[in-house]
């Protein structure tokens, strides 16, 4: 969905999505979920224009992003429990089968 913004929003943020960065005046393609609620909200209007919106790359909008990741949500490349010994069933021999007589 196409918008136009009118006028800014009155709040920064809902649900997870900065609205402060939406300028009035500018045009943007949104989710229609997004779309109606701006509509509704009174601070877009829509707009049917053939030409391209403004494109903003991800990485100007999460500032964030540069900052180091915290300890916890850091991969480990080989488990904690990779180096941990096998469980006693897989380190015992196989039980010979009695083979019956041909």
């Amino acid at each position: 969905m196409r918008i136009r913004i009118v006028q800014k929003p009155s709040v920064a943020c809902i649900d997870g999505v900065q609205l402060d960065q939406f300028e009035p005046g500018q045009q943007y393609e949104v989710g229609n979920i997004f779309g109606a609620l701006l509509l509704a909200e009174g601070w877009a209007e829509p707009v049917d224009d053939p030409a391209p919106a403004l494109v903003i790359p991800l990485s100007e909008l999460e500032p964030e992003a540069a900052e180091p990741l915290p300890a916890n949500l850091i991969r480990e490349s080989i488990p904690p429990y990779y180096h941990e010994p096998r469980a006693l069933a897989l380190d015992r021999r196989r039980r010979q089968r009695n083979r019956p007589a041909s």
